[in-house]
């Protein structure tokens, strides 16, 4: 019997593989358990057209991951936080506050997005690159200032 997985099964194929399995393991385990369908000419065709709206979100997908890479390439943050007079942070500044602040300069970051990130502890400038999906990259600066004082060290 042929089917279409509707899951990876190992040793078995892909998601959207047609395959040829038994009618009994089929109908035992691959039916109850909604990891296939039977491969009718009208599941094909839905498959298939399930396959271009797929290709078709990944490809707007990789556009705007373009226009951001592009926006956040060579951009400037600054991120404000608290500092004791040594000039040590009382915390550290972690990828949800970068994020934050490109969004506040108009650039959808993500924290995940922010590549080998550890938290900063002190002020100063930091290099920083992000990754974004279609292989995308772009290096940016953030620079971390006092939250007492409008300017940075």
């Amino acid at each position: 019997m042929k089917v279409i997985l509707m899951e990876n099964i190992k040793g078995k194929g892909f998601c959207g593989d047609v395959i040829e399995v038994s009618d009994g393991y089929a109908r035992n385990f691959l039916f109850p358990q909604t990891l296939a369908v039977e491969a009718t000419p009208d599941a094909l065709n839905r498959i298939a057209a399930q396959d271009q709206k797929a290709k078709k979100e990944a490809k707007r997908s990789h556009k705007a991951a373009r226009v951001v890479a592009d926006a956040l390439e060579g951009a400037e943050l600054t991120v404000t936080a608290k500092v004791n007079e040594d000039g040590v942070l009382y915390g550290a500044v972690s990828s949800k506050e970068i994020s934050a602040a490109a969004r506040a300069a108009g650039i959808a970051l993500k924290p995940t997005q922010i590549k080998d990130h550890e938290p900063i502890k002190e002020l100063g400038e930091y290099n920083l690159e992000a990754e974004f999906p279609g292989g995308y990259e772009a290096s940016f600066r953030v620079m971390v200032a006092d939250s007492d004082s409008s300017e940075s060290i």
